[in-house]
């Protein structure tokens, strides 16, 4: 019963908030990458002492920055695994021995061994198997580093797909064999065992890149990355 005068009073309803399609896609996705991470962090076994090692040792490297670590640095080395650390150091040496010389040279550090690719357009004049006077430079600037240690070579030759005929080189199996000859006779000039040394023509038969098209047209700068020598450095165990 309602007497005269008095009043109805209802509670007002609550808006209901407007959630927007994106913000349902981003709450989502935020989600997904927390699971992620999770499962990531519960996986991971990170060596703390490696870690810091490698992170002492690129702080070095980078020109006098301050290392994240406050140990010693060769204490720090010494952490490492002996394998991984003369790798990890001969690849820093020879980066900065090389110096500006990346489009001769370039260095790839895989888990066993540190890659040296040389390039072919460099260091042999087409179709021959003669270290040019801007090879013997560069390779003089190797030579220390991988002399001095005790590592093993295998220096792999690789042409491009252009066939040869010649008396010197009936094939892209003989010359490629014969640069990477070249590359270990130098090494071994310089006093590296040839015991420690090994040597494969591997001629076409990895490619870099697509030595032609699809319509069988050759492409020059494809096939001018093709040719090179593949140092593979490895320590002796």
């Amino acid at each position: 019963m309602i007497f005269p005068g008095s009043f109805n009073f209802r509670p007002k309803k609550k808006k209901q908030p407007v959630i927007r399609g994106w913000e349902l896609t981003l709450a989502d996705m935020m989600t997904l990458l927390l699971c992620f991470f999770v499962i990531m962090l519960s996986v991971a076994k990170v060596d703390q002492k490696q870690y810091e090692a490698v992170a002492d040792v690129m702080a070095e490297a980078m020109q006098g920055k301050a290392a994240p670590s406050k140990r010693n640095t060769q204490e720090m080395r010494m952490s490492v695994e002996p394998k991984t650390r003369n790798l990890f150091e001969l690849q820093l040496e020879l980066a900065k021995l090389i110096g500006r010389e990346t489009s001769a040279v370039k260095l790839k550090l895989r888990p066993d061994t540190v890659a040296i690719e040389l390039r072919g357009g460099i260091f042999f004049k087409l179709g021959s198997a003669e270290l040019t006077s801007d090879a013997l430079r560069i390779l003089d600037k190797l030579a220390r580093p991988l002399t001095e240690a005790h590592y093993k070579l295998t220096i792999e030759g690789h042409s491009d797909n252009l066939p040869i005929h010649s008396a010197q080189f009936p094939s892209n199996w003989e010359l490629s064999s014969a640069r990477a000859s070249s590359v270990a006779r130098y090494f071994i000039a310089q006093g590296l065992p040839a015991k420690d040394i090994q040597v494969m023509g591997l001629a076409d038969t990895r490619p870099l890149a697509p030595n032609t098209d699809k319509n069988g047209k050759d492409i020059p700068a494809n096939q001018a990355k093709n040719r090179r020598i593949v140092i593979l450095v490895r320590p002796i165990s």
